[in-house]
């Protein structure tokens, strides 16, 4: 059985070449060839073949069909020429629409330099997503404690990823690029301003006088809420930037 997409992609192929055929079709020709004929067959084979016709439906049936007189023929002139023009436009349209049909489809890609993709696995190598700071943006509870140096690569993106030499020529790999460094460091600034130090290396976005207990002011929800948000909103731009590059370099 055919699924819905196959029936309306059916429907619409027919019905784009019923209403569009292509000149070089036969039925295209016969309506602008009939437009033709029209001008050029002078009124005394009309009245000819008009009297033939009536003729013969008068030996099929029991009365007797008469023709009028024929009026001065400039009405079958323009008939004609209307029945030409619409053809040729007609033809016109269609040629119209399948070039814009295939402009669209036959588009190139976008090239993408091999500076690019040196710059993209530069990135990989120094920010791979089985990175300490990748796994800490997925599944880490920003209620409890953490160790901050699990966030250097992030830190490390943030800090030397925003130059020119860090740059991709692609537009829409360095939109991409633009976008997630961003948002990574609204993260970890935000993160720095709310976390406090416990020892070493280990911090905690709960302030001391609440540590420990799950009684704290609303505030500090908001913020661990806000850091969450941040938190998925990062992991996500670094998928779609990692997806993206690795489809087009196919690496």
């Amino acid at each position: 059985m055919f699924n819905k997409q196959e029936i309306k992609d059916g429907v619409k192929e027919y019905g784009k070449r019923w209403l569009f055929p292509d000149f070089t079709n036969k039925v295209t020709w016969l309506v602008v060839g009939a437009g033709v004929t029209i001008l050029l067959t002078p009124t005394p084979l009309k009245v000819l073949f008009y009297n033939w016709v009536l003729d013969t439906a008068n030996l099929n049936s029991v009365g007797h069909f008469t023709f009028a007189d024929l009026k001065p023929d400039s009405a079958d002139y323009i008939f004609g020429a209307v029945i030409i023009v619409a053809g040729l436009a007609h033809n016109i349209l269609n040629r119209y629409f399948l070039y814009k049909e295939k402009t669209i489809t036959e588009q190139p890609t976008e090239a993408f330099s091999p500076a690019d993709k040196l710059l993209f696995e530069k990135f990989l190598a120094e920010f791979p997503s089985n990175s300490s700071s990748i796994h800490m943006l997925k599944h880490h509870d920003w209620g409890g404690s953490f160790n901050m140096d699990y966030l250097n690569d992030m830190e490390k993106f943030v800090t030397e990823w925003n130059t020119l030499e860090r740059e991709f020529h692609s537009e829409e790999l360095e939109e991409k690029r633009k976008s997630l460094w961003v948002v990574c460091d609204d993260f970890l600034t935000k993160l720095s301003l709310g976390a406090y130090q416990l020892h070493g290396p280990m911090y905690s976005c709960i302030p001391d006088l609440y540590r420990g207990t799950d009684n704290w002011p609303q505030h500090v929800d908001v913020k661990l809420k806000e850091l969450s948000d941040l938190a998925d909103q990062s992991w996500e731009m670094y998928r779609d930037f990692v997806q993206f590059g690795r489809k087009q370099f196919r690496c």
